[in-house]
């Protein structure tokens, strides 16, 4: 019987995914309309998704707090952090709590760009110290263009276009390739899963 449930589930899945994609193909009649309505129905599971996630994040990380277990300030951060984020959000129509939010996010978006560039920069330093190669020369060039290139100076504006040209055609490149390959895995993935080759998470 169980074995019978999941060769229907895996048969719908396959169905209501051919649909979905042949909809979005077409774009048009009643299909596209379907698909449409489908594509509804996974944005809400998804967000009732995140939020049963997010609640179980905060409930397991209160139980921590509360019986002080081993990290138990970490999760008091957390649970500040998840509700201090969350009262913000629910009182958006302020104008200025929506400026507190933007200024915070603002503020940890530009942290976290300053750790990315420093980690491209130590990751530039460790290749061309364990071996000089044409990659680590390219990666190395590359880098230094951009950064210097994102610099607020009339007289880098030569190396800016240059950087521009960079972020618009190969690191571009880079990433709808990057793009596919996560799109072609997850299908492959996807297709092992329903077809019986992989377990998934219910068995």
């Amino acid at each position: 019987m169980r074995r019978l449930l999941n060769i229907l589930a895996s048969a719908l899945a396959i169905g209501l995914g051919l649909t979905t994609l042949l909809g979005l193909l077409s774009g048009e009649g009643a299909l596209g309309v379907l698909t449409s309505a489908l594509l509804q129905i996974v944005v809400i599971i998804a967000a009732v998704a995140i939020l049963l996630g997010l609640l179980n994040l905060l409930i397991i990380h209160i139980v921590r707090v509360v019986r002080l277990r081993r990290g138990f300030l970490y999760s008091l951060a957390l649970v500040i952090s998840a509700l201090t984020v969350l009262g913000l959000w629910l009182a958006d129509r302020d104008d200025d709590t929506a400026a507190l939010l933007q200024t915070a996010q603002l503020s940890v978006e530009s942290a976290l760009a300053g750790l990315l560039a420093f980690a491209l920069v130590y990751g530039a330093y460790r290749l061309m110290r364990r071996r000089v190669t044409w990659g680590a020369v390219v990666f190395t060039v590359a880098l230094l263009i951009i950064l210097v290139g994102a610099l607020p100076l009339r007289e880098v504006s030569g190396i800016a276009q240059i950087r521009d040209w960079l972020l618009a055609v190969p690191v571009s490149g880079g990433a709808r390739g990057l793009l596919l390959g996560i799109a072609l895995a997850s299908v492959v993935a996807g297709v092992r899963v329903l077809t019986g080759q992989d377990l998934s998470y219910r068995e």
